[in-house]
């Protein structure tokens, strides 16, 4: 997985961390194909019990190696963020957006997040 080799190249300069959201394809409500084809077939969870040990699985199953947190059960993150269903950012070190990718899957592009981090290191000096 890219995003592993990403962290593990830069983890000594750079705080990484995944945050669980909400489902974005649950069995009780938008079920895309490509997760039927995948056996990943989950409810969205009830409460943030059953979200810690969806993210474990997810944790598992993707083999990630960056910190996870987990959104609260209000989708706070998700919603500040527009991360649904999965997005990259780069916030400095005061906690401002300076890069971020498109919203959905076409828009997850790690090439593009890893030059910016490199990047942004690199004026940083």
């Amino acid at each position: 997985m890219r995003l592993n080799e990403i962290y593990e190249e830069l983890k000594d300069r750079v705080q990484f961390y995944c945050v669980y959201i909400q489902e974005a394809h649950p069995t009780d409500g938008r079920q895309a194909a490509q997760n039927l084809v995948d056996s990943v077939l989950y409810e969205q969870p009830k409460s943030i019990e059953e979200r810690e040990a969806l993210a474990q699985v997810c944790v598992l199953r993707l083999n990630t190696k960056m910190p996870m947190l987990l959104d609260n059960m209000s989708n706070e993150v998700e919603q500040l963020y527009a991360a649904l269903p999965d997005r990259l950012y780069i916030l400095d070190e005061n906690g401002v957006v300076i890069f971020r990718t498109l919203v959905g899957q076409r828009g997850f592009d790690v090439e593009a997040w890893y030059a910016a981090i490199k990047s942004y290191l690199d004026g940083a000096r």
